[in-house]
Protein backbone atom coordinates (compact mmCIF):
# COMPACT_ATOMS: atom_id res chain seq x y z
CA UNK A 1 0.00 0.00 0.00
CA UNK A 2 0.77 3.53 -0.89
CA UNK A 3 2.36 5.16 2.20
CA UNK A 4 0.01 7.96 1.04
CA UNK A 5 -3.05 5.77 1.58
CA UNK A 6 -2.39 5.06 4.91
CA UNK A 7 -5.47 5.29 7.26
CA UNK A 8 -7.85 5.15 4.08
CA UNK A 9 -10.13 1.88 4.13
CA UNK A 10 -12.87 0.56 1.65
CA UNK A 11 -15.19 -2.35 2.49
CA UNK A 12 -12.86 -4.56 1.21
CA UNK A 13 -10.82 -3.81 4.09
CA UNK A 14 -13.45 -4.40 6.92
CA UNK A 15 -15.28 -6.84 5.25
CA UNK A 16 -14.73 -9.57 8.52
CA UNK A 17 -15.96 -7.07 10.60
CA UNK A 18 -18.89 -6.40 8.63
CA UNK A 19 -19.67 -9.60 8.51
CA UNK A 20 -19.32 -10.31 12.11
CA UNK A 21 -21.90 -7.73 12.53
CA UNK A 22 -24.31 -9.36 10.08
CA UNK A 23 -24.11 -12.77 11.62
CA UNK A 24 -24.54 -11.40 14.77
CA UNK A 25 -21.03 -12.40 15.85
CA UNK A 26 -20.44 -9.37 17.77
CA UNK A 27 -22.86 -6.39 18.95
CA UNK A 28 -24.37 -9.29 21.04
CA UNK A 29 -26.92 -7.72 23.41
CA UNK A 30 -26.72 -9.20 27.40
CA UNK A 31 -29.60 -8.44 29.78
CA UNK A 32 -29.18 -6.21 32.53
CA UNK A 33 -30.51 -8.54 35.26
CA UNK A 34 -33.14 -5.73 36.22
CA UNK A 35 -36.00 -7.33 34.42
CA UNK A 36 -37.79 -3.72 33.58
CA UNK A 37 -35.01 -2.12 32.75
CA UNK A 38 -33.89 -4.79 29.85
CA UNK A 39 -36.72 -3.49 27.32
CA UNK A 40 -34.41 -0.12 27.96
CA UNK A 41 -30.67 -0.68 28.26
CA UNK A 42 -28.96 -3.54 25.91
CA UNK A 43 -25.27 -3.70 26.91
CA UNK A 44 -23.35 -4.09 24.09
CA UNK A 45 -19.69 -4.82 23.10
CA UNK A 46 -18.10 -2.52 22.63
CA UNK A 47 -19.50 0.73 24.62
CA UNK A 48 -19.31 3.95 27.02
CA UNK A 49 -22.34 4.08 29.13
CA UNK A 50 -21.96 7.39 32.06
CA UNK A 51 -24.37 7.26 35.12
CA UNK A 52 -24.93 10.49 36.87
CA UNK A 53 -27.39 11.53 39.16
CA UNK A 54 -28.56 13.49 42.42
CA UNK A 55 -26.01 13.34 45.20
CA UNK A 56 -27.02 10.51 47.24
CA UNK A 57 -28.95 9.08 44.53
CA UNK A 58 -27.44 5.56 44.52
CA UNK A 59 -25.83 5.46 41.56
CA UNK A 60 -22.58 3.74 42.23
CA UNK A 61 -24.19 1.27 44.33
CA UNK A 62 -26.76 0.72 41.31
CA UNK A 63 -23.65 1.16 38.88
CA UNK A 64 -21.78 -1.70 41.02
CA UNK A 65 -25.10 -3.89 40.97
CA UNK A 66 -25.52 -3.75 37.11
CA UNK A 67 -21.99 -5.10 36.88
CA UNK A 68 -22.35 -7.88 39.27
CA UNK A 69 -25.46 -8.97 37.54
CA UNK A 70 -23.56 -8.75 34.18
CA UNK A 71 -20.83 -10.82 36.26
CA UNK A 72 -23.46 -13.64 37.84
CA UNK A 73 -25.05 -13.47 34.56
CA UNK A 74 -23.05 -14.15 32.08
CA UNK A 75 -19.13 -14.63 33.60
CA UNK A 76 -18.49 -11.13 32.97
CA UNK A 77 -15.30 -9.87 35.13
CA UNK A 78 -14.39 -5.73 35.80
CA UNK A 79 -11.46 -3.93 36.63
CA UNK A 80 -12.14 -1.39 38.83
CA UNK A 81 -11.24 1.86 40.18
CA UNK A 82 -13.18 3.18 43.03
CA UNK A 83 -11.26 5.55 45.57
CA UNK A 84 -14.14 7.36 47.62
CA UNK A 85 -14.10 4.21 49.78
CA UNK A 86 -11.71 1.92 50.60
CA UNK A 87 -10.61 -1.66 48.96
CA UNK A 88 -12.40 -3.42 51.90
CA UNK A 89 -15.16 -1.25 51.94
CA UNK A 90 -15.83 -1.85 48.07
CA UNK A 91 -15.75 -5.45 48.18
CA UNK A 92 -17.93 -5.54 51.44
CA UNK A 93 -20.71 -3.66 49.27
CA UNK A 94 -20.89 -6.20 46.43
CA UNK A 95 -20.40 -9.06 49.05
CA UNK A 96 -23.60 -7.48 50.12
CA UNK A 97 -25.51 -7.46 46.57
CA UNK A 98 -23.93 -11.41 45.87
CA UNK A 99 -25.50 -12.82 49.21
CA UNK A 100 -28.57 -9.96 49.12
CA UNK A 101 -28.18 -9.69 53.02
CA UNK A 102 -26.40 -7.85 55.20
CA UNK A 103 -22.59 -7.32 56.18
CA UNK A 104 -22.32 -5.37 58.80
CA UNK A 105 -22.52 -6.63 62.63
CA UNK A 106 -25.43 -4.16 63.65
CA UNK A 107 -27.81 -5.96 61.41
CA UNK A 108 -29.52 -8.72 62.77
CA UNK A 109 -29.90 -10.50 59.40
CA UNK A 110 -26.83 -10.32 58.52
CA UNK A 111 -24.92 -12.76 55.98
CA UNK A 112 -23.40 -15.67 57.64
CA UNK A 113 -19.32 -16.32 57.46
CA UNK A 114 -19.98 -19.46 55.19
CA UNK A 115 -22.04 -16.42 52.68
CA UNK A 116 -19.22 -14.32 53.02
CA UNK A 117 -16.24 -17.03 52.18
CA UNK A 118 -18.58 -18.66 48.92
CA UNK A 119 -18.86 -14.43 47.81
CA UNK A 120 -14.95 -13.83 48.56
CA UNK A 121 -14.69 -16.58 46.03
CA UNK A 122 -16.64 -15.36 43.32
CA UNK A 123 -15.86 -11.53 43.54
CA UNK A 124 -11.71 -12.75 43.51
CA UNK A 125 -12.49 -13.96 39.98
CA UNK A 126 -14.50 -11.66 38.34
CA UNK A 127 -13.37 -8.12 40.09
CA UNK A 128 -9.82 -6.78 40.08
CA UNK A 129 -9.41 -3.45 42.00
CA UNK A 130 -7.07 -0.75 41.11
CA UNK A 131 -5.64 1.62 44.36
CA UNK A 132 -2.27 4.03 43.48
CA UNK A 133 -1.03 4.70 47.11
CA UNK A 134 -0.11 8.61 47.98
CA UNK A 135 -2.01 9.52 44.81
CA UNK A 136 -4.75 9.69 42.24
CA UNK A 137 -4.21 8.30 38.85
CA UNK A 138 -4.03 9.77 35.82
CA UNK A 139 -6.72 8.28 32.56
CA UNK A 140 -3.05 6.89 31.53
CA UNK A 141 -2.45 5.00 34.44
CA UNK A 142 -5.87 3.49 34.77
CA UNK A 143 -6.08 2.30 31.55
CA UNK A 144 -3.06 0.64 31.57
CA UNK A 145 -3.57 -0.84 34.61
CA UNK A 146 -7.05 -1.78 32.96
CA UNK A 147 -5.05 -3.60 29.85
CA UNK A 148 -2.86 -5.60 32.07
CA UNK A 149 -6.25 -6.77 33.50
CA UNK A 150 -7.25 -7.60 30.07
CA UNK A 151 -4.42 -9.47 29.21
CA UNK A 152 -3.70 -11.16 32.62
CA UNK A 153 -7.25 -11.67 33.63
CA UNK A 154 -8.97 -11.58 30.48
CA UNK A 155 -11.97 -9.03 31.65
CA UNK A 156 -15.21 -7.82 29.79
CA UNK A 157 -14.56 -3.95 31.02
CA UNK A 158 -13.64 -1.19 33.47
CA UNK A 159 -15.88 0.71 35.88
CA UNK A 160 -14.54 4.20 37.17
CA UNK A 161 -16.46 6.02 39.92
CA UNK A 162 -16.54 8.82 40.12
CA UNK A 163 -14.49 10.92 37.29
CA UNK A 164 -13.66 13.68 39.82
CA UNK A 165 -11.41 11.23 41.44
CA UNK A 166 -9.05 10.54 37.88
CA UNK A 167 -6.13 13.26 38.19
CA UNK A 168 -6.63 15.44 35.29
CA UNK A 169 -3.06 15.82 34.49
CA UNK A 170 -4.06 18.30 32.22
CA UNK A 171 -1.32 21.12 31.84
CA UNK A 172 -2.80 24.03 30.09
CA UNK A 173 -5.76 22.78 28.59
CA UNK A 174 -8.98 23.74 29.75
CA UNK A 175 -11.07 20.84 31.64
CA UNK A 176 -14.10 20.40 28.83
CA UNK A 177 -11.16 19.57 26.47
CA UNK A 178 -9.47 17.44 29.40
CA UNK A 179 -12.78 15.10 29.36
CA UNK A 180 -13.40 15.28 25.69
CA UNK A 181 -9.48 13.66 25.15
CA UNK A 182 -10.24 11.15 28.22
CA UNK A 183 -13.36 9.95 26.89
CA UNK A 184 -11.82 9.43 23.50
CA UNK A 185 -8.84 7.55 24.69
CA UNK A 186 -11.12 4.87 27.06
CA UNK A 187 -13.15 4.44 23.33
CA UNK A 188 -10.28 3.89 21.46
CA UNK A 189 -9.44 1.32 23.89
CA UNK A 190 -13.44 0.05 24.08
CA UNK A 191 -13.07 -0.30 20.08
CA UNK A 192 -9.66 -1.90 20.22
CA UNK A 193 -10.15 -4.68 22.91
CA UNK A 194 -13.92 -4.72 22.66
CA UNK A 195 -14.21 -3.52 26.34
CA UNK A 196 -17.36 -1.91 28.38
CA UNK A 197 -16.33 1.23 29.93
CA UNK A 198 -19.25 2.31 32.83
CA UNK A 199 -18.39 5.90 34.68
CA UNK A 200 -20.25 7.72 37.79
CA UNK A 201 -19.63 11.44 37.29
CA UNK A 202 -21.42 13.91 39.08
CA UNK A 203 -23.73 17.04 37.82
CA UNK A 204 -22.34 20.71 37.98
CA UNK A 205 -25.72 21.78 39.10
CA UNK A 206 -29.11 20.79 40.46
CA UNK A 207 -32.75 22.53 40.45
CA UNK A 208 -35.49 21.43 42.48
CA UNK A 209 -38.60 20.14 40.42
CA UNK A 210 -41.90 21.22 41.63
CA UNK A 211 -42.11 18.50 44.45
CA UNK A 212 -39.24 20.41 46.29
CA UNK A 213 -36.84 17.57 45.43
CA UNK A 214 -33.49 17.95 43.15
CA UNK A 215 -32.82 16.88 40.07
CA UNK A 216 -30.69 16.22 36.87
CA UNK A 217 -32.52 17.31 33.93
CA UNK A 218 -29.85 15.73 31.43
CA UNK A 219 -26.69 14.57 30.89
CA UNK A 220 -25.58 17.79 29.64
CA UNK A 221 -25.44 18.98 33.85
CA UNK A 222 -22.81 16.32 33.96
CA UNK A 223 -19.54 18.37 36.07
CA UNK A 224 -17.10 19.95 33.86
CA UNK A 225 -18.71 19.47 29.93
CA UNK A 226 -21.26 18.95 27.40
CA UNK A 227 -19.01 16.13 25.91
CA UNK A 228 -20.43 13.77 28.60
CA UNK A 229 -23.60 13.71 26.73
CA UNK A 230 -21.81 14.24 23.37
CA UNK A 231 -19.84 11.34 23.43
CA UNK A 232 -21.37 8.28 25.55
CA UNK A 233 -22.76 5.57 23.93
CA UNK A 234 -25.08 5.32 26.67
CA UNK A 235 -26.22 7.61 29.58
CA UNK A 236 -27.75 6.66 32.27
CA UNK A 237 -29.78 9.54 35.33
CA UNK A 238 -30.16 8.22 38.81
CA UNK A 239 -32.73 10.34 40.69
CA UNK A 240 -33.88 9.06 44.59
CA UNK A 241 -37.18 9.85 45.90
CA UNK A 242 -36.85 9.96 49.56
CA UNK A 243 -40.80 10.73 50.13
CA UNK A 244 -41.87 7.61 48.23
CA UNK A 245 -39.12 4.98 49.20
CA UNK A 246 -37.64 4.41 45.44
CA UNK A 247 -35.07 5.59 42.64
CA UNK A 248 -35.85 6.58 39.34
CA UNK A 249 -33.50 4.83 36.83
CA UNK A 250 -33.59 7.48 33.33
CA UNK A 251 -31.96 6.10 30.20
CA UNK A 252 -30.79 9.65 29.44
CA UNK A 253 -29.04 8.67 25.48
CA UNK A 254 -28.85 6.06 23.59
CA UNK A 255 -26.54 6.39 20.58
CA UNK A 256 -27.38 3.14 18.92
CA UNK A 257 -31.36 2.80 19.16
CA UNK A 258 -32.53 -0.62 19.56
CA UNK A 259 -29.33 -2.41 19.33
CA UNK A 260 -28.05 -0.20 22.64
CA UNK A 261 -31.50 0.28 23.92
CA UNK A 262 -33.94 2.88 23.74
CA UNK A 263 -34.97 6.37 25.61
CA UNK A 264 -37.21 5.85 29.23
CA UNK A 265 -37.19 4.92 32.87
CA UNK A 266 -38.08 2.83 35.49
CA UNK A 267 -38.79 2.62 39.34
CA UNK A 268 -36.44 0.64 41.63
CA UNK A 269 -36.46 0.35 45.35
CA UNK A 270 -33.81 -0.42 47.36
CA UNK A 271 -33.96 -3.25 49.89
CA UNK A 272 -32.49 -2.32 53.28
CA UNK A 273 -32.51 -6.03 54.44
CA UNK A 274 -31.21 -7.16 51.37
CA UNK A 275 -28.85 -4.47 50.54
CA UNK A 276 -30.35 -4.23 47.27
CA UNK A 277 -32.20 -2.54 44.44
CA UNK A 278 -35.99 -4.67 43.52
CA UNK A 279 -37.57 -3.72 40.10
CA UNK A 280 -40.90 -1.70 40.73
CA UNK A 281 -43.30 -3.29 38.38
Amino acid sequence: MSKNLEGIYTCRDVYKDIKNLYDGKTQKQYDTGFMNLDPYLKIVKPSFLLATGTPNSGKSSFIMQLCLNLSVKHNFSWCVYSPESSLSRNIARLVEKYCEAPFDSMFENRLSEEQLNKALGFINDHFYFLDKKDDSPDIKWILEKAEICRQEFGIDGLITDPYNEINPARANIREDEHISILISDIKRWNRQHNMITMMVAHPTKQTRNADGQFVVNSLYDCSGSSHWNNKCDQGIIVTRDYENESTDIRIAKIRELDVQGKIGQITVAWSNSKRIFEPVI
